[in-house]
């Protein structure tokens, strides 16, 4: 028996020479996703016993971020779109000024006249340019060469540091996006919200919407799965089985598996109420799919504040040329068609990419890149402060010696995350230190940032809505103000996404008016008003009582 403990440390598989060590790493990054992943869904989905003995059992996990999230009063959104496999942002956002850039890519480089320009020195690979109009309003940001210290090139151990917002050498056991549990709401773990805060729909890491204890999480496998439970009500027909005693059983199982899902009636009721645009435009593909799936529970009225999709085949070893532009094309024409499809409401949802690792910055020979360290992230939206952010990779090119292969980090990617959590979502400093660590956000990424008002007032824009009293037992005021006539709609929402009163469905002149609210009739317990214009949507969470 061996006692000696210091054994050489696996080989990085960065490179396709890497051979079994480089399969080695593809292999287990895919098998634990796919088993989290697994063991998520069916986690939230079964009951223990039969009965009145059954007892569910929690889907993914209970973190107090989400808590927090889902008691904020804001109806803001983030999405998230994790790009699998190691995007390669030198050919996304490409340093078009920079010489050193084609000498280090004779044959991948991209040519000047096919770039979707963003300013004298960057431009988007010409696949992406239906983002012109998109990178034109000012609603997409582009932070140069995001990533962490002590990189690591291994499938695994990067889409984990991403996916938990953790330094590379720290235990993993909750995503960013899952984590803050019982500390600042720890009644709710025996009382939890009726909603999941955070939907993961595809192959985004089961990190983002993991924690440490219970679920406030829903994950599907994939938009087909979700398109199953928004037609049905369920994940599995009950009745497309054998008529034998093995198909007895499977009903069964499915039937449990079914009636097990803690989330199914409010994922139901607002993919039943939010209905896509025919006109949005959706290319094909998964990740279409999944913001589509993501439109319609957004326009449905359910008050998750996260999404996780993703689209994978970025791992681009060889022939990259013929494989990266179409998957870039996918993205930038899904997100395009998400927000024609979400119209007003997109005002309120923010979307962020990210991808585990940069690529090589010379070219391999088999006219592709390896793993490397640093990437471009990008952010879009009405909420985004538009523009290039951070140190670009031209001026770092021209310096970096022959023998280097990767661009070093030139913004955290936890600040990128304080900048959502903080200034997007309204979190305090120290809620936000509990999850990232002291990481500043980025100034200026979100242009409106979200501050708490004790009042239960939401104003941004001249467009302000405030319910008193609150909680409220039979009659409360809700005062909406406008800087400028608008057709309104003021409606009263419960935690499932259904509408319970139209309180006004007309237009409003500018200045202040008041709309009485009656909550007779409407059983104790937590609602959303909801005030929707042309321009924006506001929400104010009350309290009935009895």
């Amino acid at each position: 028996m061996c006692d000696h403990h210091d054994h050489p440390a696996p080989k990085r598989a960065i490179a396709l020479e890497d051979g079994r060590d480089h399969d080695r790493d593809h292999v287990a990054w895919s098998r634990r996703d796919f088993m989290t992943g697994a063991t998520a869904a069916a986690a939230g989905a079964f009951l223990l016993g039969t009965g009145a003995n059954a007892q569910t059992v929690r889907a993914s996990s209970h973190t107090s971020l989400l808590r927090s999230l889902g008691e904020r009063e804001t109806d803001r959104v983030l999405v998230i779109i994790q790009l699998g496999g190691g995007n390669d942002g030198l050919n996304m956002v490409v340093p078009h000024s920079s010489d050193a850039y084609y000498r280090r890519r004779p044959s991948i480089g991209q040519a000047r006249s096919s770039l979707m320009m963003l300013d004298g020195d960057y431009g988007l690979n010409g696949a992406m340019s239906s983002l012109e109009g998109t990178w034109g309003d000012g609603d997409l940001a582009v932070i140069h060469s995001a990533g962490y210290p002590n990189h690591s090139r291994s499938h695994f151990q990067s889409t984990d540091v991403w996916a938990s917002g953790t330094g590379r050498n720290e235990p993993v056991s909750s995503g960013w996006t899952g984590r803050y549990v019982d500390r600042a709401f720890p009644s709710h773990v025996s009382e939890p919200l009726p909603y999941p805060v955070a939907i993961r729909i595809g192959g985004a890491s089961s990190l983002l919407v993991r924690g440490s204890g219970g679920s406030l999480g829903m994950s599907f496998s994939n938009a087909n799965q979700f398109d199953r439970l928004a037609q049905t009500g369920q994940f599995y027909d009950e009745s497309n089985v054998p008529n034998t005693l093995a198909g007895d059983e499977l009903r069964f199982v499915r039937e449990i598996y079914n009636s097990g899902l803690r989330y199914r009636d409010a994922v139901y009721n607002a993919s039943q109420a939010g209905k896509n645009d025919g006109e949005a435009g959706y290319p094909g593909g998964g990740l279409a799919s999944s913001l589509a799936s993501v439109a319609r529970l957004i326009k449905g009225g359910l008050p998750s504040k996260m999404y996780a999709v993703s689209i994978g085949g970025f791992d681009t070893h060889s022939n990259q040329l013929n494989r990266q532009p179409g998957l870039l094309r996918q993205i930038a024409d899904s997100v395009r068609a998400f927000y024609a499809d979400l119209e007003a409401e997109g005002q309120r949802v923010l979307t962020m990419t990210f991808s585990e690792f940069g690529r090589t910055t010379n070219e391999n020979g088999a006219a592709g890149t390896d793993h490397a360290e640093a990437s471009p992230m990008m952010v879009f939206g009405a909420g985004v402060g538009g523009g290039l952010y951070g140190d670009g990779p031209a001026s770092v090119l021209a310096n970096l010696d022959a023998r280097e292969n990767a661009l070093p980090m030139s913004v955290d990617f936890r600040r990128v995350y304080a900048s959502v959590l903080g200034d997007w979502f309204g979190l305090e400093d120290e809620d936000t230190s509990a999850v990232l660590g002291d990481f500043s956000p980025l100034q200026g990424l979100v242009a409106d940032p979200f501050t708490v008002d004790t009042g239960d007032v939401l104003e941004a824009q001249g467009l302000r809505l405030s319910v008193a009293p609150n909680p409220v037992v039979s009659r409360a005021r809700v005062e909406v103000a406008l800087d400028e006539p608008a057709l309104v709609t003021l409606e009263v929402v419960d935690l499932q996404g259904r509408t319970v009163r139209v309180l006004a469905d007309r237009a409003l002149p500018a200045g202040v008016a008041d709309v009485d609210l009656e909550v007779d009739g409407l059983a104790a317990g937590l609602y959303l008003v909801r005030l929707r214009t042309p321009r924006a949507s506001r929400t104010v969470t009350i309290t009935v009582v009895r």
